[in-house]
């Protein structure tokens, strides 16, 4: 298994990044991102650990959802790579989830 992250996903982190350097400090946004990181590396041992993502369900590609935090990491998994599209903050509307 590989990992993939998508463009909109390591845009994403950057503005993840940019929010908590400017709100709390560059080393907390730091620890966050790398924290994030790490919990998505995780899902090379355990692909299918996320629950399903029903509202990404009609894009077909059977999108899952791994609790991080305040975070969602949003992947789906495609032959053997695991593809990352979007680490969503659950403060957000549902309709702002990328897949």
């Amino acid at each position: 298994m590989k990992l993939s992250y998508t463009l909109p996903a390591r845009q994403r982190l950057v503005e993840i990044e940019d929010y908590f350097s400017l709100h709390a400090s560059p080393k907390a946004a730091a620890r966050l991102v790398d924290g994030l990181l790490a919990k998505a590396l995780g899902l090379l041992k355990h692909p299918k650990k996320g629950r399903p993502e029903k509202l990404l369900a009609h894009r077909g590609k059977d999108h899952r959802s791994l609790n991080a935090g305040r975070f969602l990491i949003v992947y789906y998994v495609a032959g053997d790579t695991i593809h990352i599209t979007d680490f969503f903050d659950t403060r957000q509307h549902p309709s702002r989830m990328r897949g």
